[in-house]
């Protein structure tokens, strides 16, 4: 029991400061002990991040029993209220399961550049992906669908839990929920698409801090300084930006990165877009093949890193818009969709493929290609 006080503080340390904030040190003082009694049981940082993700495969699997006693023999596809499950399963991480579904999306982070967490974070990965197997075992579609829920859910999760007073977010979540159970064979509502873009539109407000479409390019000594923030935010997260570090890695006085760049929130934007303009470059040159994860780390860290600090906030926001505005006419084009017909499916597809990213990235495993993977989330028949 004594383990388990250890290992539970450490949760609750890593949901408030991150991987990357906890030590020994903090989580002795949360769990009012010393640093050698943490390492007499469990022994050092490493270990205890180890021990950390064997705890949430423990809470997870009792989660999954929870629900699949709370649905008992129910076909939630057959009743119709598949939507319902997804809406209210997101809601509980950012309620009852918040600190293990906060701790879940830092361990996929820091698995991606820690490999000795490969198998216990797969395992994680599986155990989720399991409850709604289970859930929707008796639907002929079972499989598939709880694929594509898994994987949406492992995306949209942190922005449930940042996003959880915004009114606009949470309708536009009711409204990709909905496109990501509609098939190629059931045509959206103009409608529809017209309030799933009205309340994009709306969550520019909140972003607004952090849109900054008329800001130029960089060029010359201010354009190698961005990269060097993009390279800083993809080796290291977006939690490492300072001037210090900025100026450290480009070999320049802090006073010069400031001169480019005066405040952190410059900073930050600079390398945001910076990473952006790398992402639109991939897609224009391999297609459906991206070589890298950098959105979709720097999506989830600025979510995670928004919910310690709400400087982070406006961009976290500006990001959930802006992700599929990317890849939107190519995912469509892959689904088979008209183009701005349906962007609430669209929508929910590209945020699947984003969770299956960030599996891809915690398991280190071969990069797909988008188009098929694309084909093997859609539903070709409508679940209800």
């Amino acid at each position: 029991m004594e383990v388990q006080r250890l290992v539970d503080a450490a949760r609750g340390v890593i949901a408030t400061k991150g991987v990357g904030g906890m030590s020994l040190r903090n989580v002795a003082d949360a769990a009012g002990t010393s640093v050698g009694s943490i390492s007499y049981r469990i022994g050092d940082r490493a270990a205890l991040i180890a021990a950390v993700l064997d705890r949430e495969i423990e809470l997870a699997a009792a989660v999954r029993a929870e629900w699949q006693d709370r649905m008992g023999d129910r076909d939630p596809v057959a009743s119709g209220i598949l939507a319902d499950l997804i809406g209210e399963w997101l809601d509980q991480g950012a309620r009852a399961r918040r600190t293990s579904a906060i701790v879940m999306c830092e361990l996929a982070l820091t698995a991606g550049r820690e490999p000795h967490l490969l198998p216990s974070i797969a395992t994680l990965f599986e155990e989720g992906e399991r409850l709604w197997r289970d859930l929707l075992s008796r639907s002929p579609q079972g499989e598939k669908l709880a694929r594509l829920v898994a994987r949406y859910c492992l995306d949209e999760q942190v922005f449930s839990i940042l996003l959880a007073d915004e009114t606009d977010y949470r309708l536009l979540r009711h409204s990709t929920i909905r496109g990501l159970l509609r098939s190629g064979s059931v045509p959206a509502d103009p409608t529809a698409t017209e309030w799933h873009m009205a309340l994009v539109e709306r969550l520019a407000i909140p972003a607004a801090a952090a849109f900054d479409e008329d800001s130029p390019v960089p060029h010359g000594s201010k354009a190698v300084i961005a990269e060097k923030i993009a390279d800083i935010i993809v080796e290291q997260g977006v939690g490492a930006l300072s001037h210090r570090t900025v100026a450290h890695a480009a070999g320049i006085a802090t006073s010069s990165v400031a001169h480019h760049f005066p405040t952190h929130r410059d900073v930050l934007f600079a390398g945001v877009e910076a990473v952006y303009r790398r992402l639109r470059s991939q897609v224009h040159a391999t297609g459906a093949r991206f070589g890298s994860g950098d959105i979709i780390r720097l999506t989830h860290e600025c979510a995670l890193a928004a919910l310690a600090d709400p400087a982070f906030r406006p961009f976290a926001i500006d990001m959930r818009r802006r992700r599929a505005e990317n890849v939107h006419a190519l995912y469509a084009q892959w689904l088979d969709i008209a183009e701005n017909s349906d962007r609430a499916r669209v929508q929910a597809i590209v945020m699947a493929s984003i969770g299956n990213g960030l599996r891809t990235l915690a398991e280190q495993a071969e990069w797909p290609d988008m188009r098929e993977l694309a084909a093997s989330l859609t539903l070709t028949v409508h679940p209800y």
